[in-house]
């Protein structure tokens, strides 16, 4: 098989297996856990605000201007319909940035997981699998996301990489935390870290637990 059907198998995978938590009590679990993590993950002062409902939606606000200035705010009303807000407050007299990402699928998106399932060769591609189309994949999604941008201004960090393809609001929550990590040797442990996690929870076909996911390695 080739290996960009193996990944591409992989990639639906880890979507659904680590990012996509189904009732609303799983949804707010995961988000208090994420931000909990954060605290020692980005070696930051404080825990940030829990999760809490507002029109409809689950949000918060993320700071982490300890190291960049920069927070976001997320509010995530369905696994189809979320914003995620970035916003740098700046000193007096200095550029104010808000930028916001927003996801509606009321709109066409290509059916990925449709045609993988139509195809019908998970078992082959999973059997097929590698570490290196592991860590393909979970380059693609996290650490280095295939489309993405970087803020030139007011802030210049080229290695914090915003992706611009990601369609789930908790990958996107969690290539964040992976983003504006500044420990380059934690990065590099997560990395290797999330390869090991997700090669358990593909071949056992059951998805990541919380802690495990949010796990400080």
């Amino acid at each position: 098989m080739d290996s960009n059907i193996v990944c591409a198998y992989l990639w639906e995978d880890i979507i659904r297996l680590g990012f996509s938590p189904s009732s609303t009590n799983d949804k707010k679990r995961w988000l208090l856990q994420y931000g909990q993590s954060l605290k020692e993950f980005w070696e930051t002062e404080s825990y940030p605000t829990p999760p809490k409902v507002h029109k409809n939606a689950l949000s918060s606000t993320i700071d982490s201007s300890t190291h960049i200035g920069l927070s976001f705010e997320y509010a995530i009303t369905t696994i189809d319909k979320f914003g995620i807000t970035l916003m740098h407050s700046p000193p007096v007299n200095d550029k104010e940035l808000i930028w916001m990402h927003d996801m509606d699928r009321q709109y066409f998106n290509f059916p990925n997981q449709h045609f993988l399932t139509n195809h019908n060769q998970r078992q082959q591609a999973i059997r097929q699998m590698s570490d290196n189309d592991l860590g393909r994949v979970i380059d693609s999604l996290i650490i280095h996301p295939t489309p993405h941008q970087h803020i030139e201004s007011p802030i210049n960090h080229h290695e914090i990489r915003i992706g611009g393809g990601l369609l789930n609001p908790f990958l996107y929550l969690f290539h964040l935390r992976f983003q504006l990590c500044p420990d380059q040797a934690r990065r590099e442990l997560e990395r290797t870290r999330l390869i090991e996690l997700f090669k358990g929870a593909i071949k056992n076909n059951q998805p990541t637990s919380i802690n495990c996911l949010m796990k400080i390695p």
